[in-house]
């Protein structure tokens, strides 16, 4: 009588052992399939690209005095006098 038991009580542990090893693993591959797809959706970085070129932005650049081109000294005499 007592085997009997003991053995329902490990099947009945067994069971319900696969059963939740069993749902541990879907949830984790179906968390793994959809993880990265949510987060291209929800990237801000991915927007799609304006292919119209905005002339007045680079006339702005160019204006810039950072761009200027008499700002750019461009002498060897650095470069001769550096010693190796």
């Amino acid at each position: 009588m007592k085997k009997s038991k003991l053995s329902f009580y490990f099947v009945f542990i067994a069971f319900f052992t696969f059963i939740s090893i069993f749902f541990t693993i879907v949830q984790t591959s179906y968390s793994n399939l959809i993880g990265p797809v949510k987060k291209v959706q929800e990237s801000s970085l991915i927007k799609p690209i304006n292919p119209k070129l905005d002339t007045d932005i680079l006339d702005q650049i160019q204006n810039r005095p950072d761009y200027q081109d008499d700002n750019i000294n461009l002498s060897n005499s650095s470069i001769e006098n550096s010693t190796p």
